[in-house]
C-alpha cells in the first residue's frame, strides 16, 4: 500500500479526479486529472456492485495498489489518479496487471 501522502484520501478528491480525462483497458478504468501537488496521489474506488465478496474486493485493492507501487516512480509529480479496477483483475496475476497499466499509461502518453 502507498503511503497516505502519496494516496488520495477526501470524497471531494475523488470527485475532482473523475470529473477529468478517463482511460480504460481490459483490469482498469483511470480518472487522470493535472493538479498543484508536488508528488503523484492514486486512489483506487471499488464497489460492491462489481466485486460482491470483502475477499474479491480486497484482493482487487491489493493487486492494483501493487501495480502502482511498482510504477510510481515513472509518474508525473503533478499527477492525480482515481483507479477503479474491473471484475476480471482478481483472477489474473499482479504481473499481468503492472504490464496492462504501465502500457494503458504509456498510451495515454502519462508516462514515456
Amino acid at each position: 500500500m502507498l503511503p497516505k501522502p502519496q494516496r488520495l484520501n477526501l470524497k471531494k478528491d475523488f470527485k475532482w479526479v473523475a470529473s477529468g480525462k478517463k482511460i480504460e483497458s481490459k483490469f482498469l478504468k483511470l480518472f487522470l486529472r493535472v493538479g498543484e501537488n508536488t508528488s503523484p496521489r492514486i486512489g483506487i474506488a471499488l464497489s460492491s456492485k462489481n466485486f460482491k465478496k470483502a475477499v474479491d474486493r480486497n484482493r482487487a485493492r491489493r493487486i492494483t495498489s501493487k501495480a502502482f507501487e511498482v510504477l510510481y516512480k515513472s509518474l508525473p509529480q503533478t499527477i492525480n489518479i482515481v483507479a477503479l479496477p474491473k471484475a476480471g483483475v482478481v483472477s489474473v496475476k499482479s504481473g499481468d496487471v503492472v504490464l496492462d497499466l504501465e502500457e494503458l499509461l504509456k498510451n495515454g502518453k502519462i508516462i514515456d
